[in-house]
């Protein structure tokens, strides 16, 4: 794995490896192991509405919150 990109099973497999289940929890596991320059990266679209309904509409984001019980 590529410390500055992760692939999106590698991201399901961080967020399942959380002792918890809560959503906060699993995050929290993510974002110890992404660097700090694509936590601003990621911080950066979240603040930004267009690009965030742009993913939360694409293929990958459906995958992720079908995986974890979202329709």
């Amino acid at each position: 794995m590529n410390k500055d990109n992760f692939s999106l099973d590698e991201l399901l497999r961080l967020a399942k490896a959380s002792q918890s289940q809560k959503p906060e929890d699993m995050l929290g596991a993510v974002q110890s192991r992404i660097p700090e320059n694509k936590m601003d990266e990621i911080k950066k679209v979240l603040g930004d509405k267009k690009a965030l309904e742009e993913i939360l509409n694409s293929e990958q984001a459906k995958r992720i919150m079908k995986q974890f019980g979202k329709k």
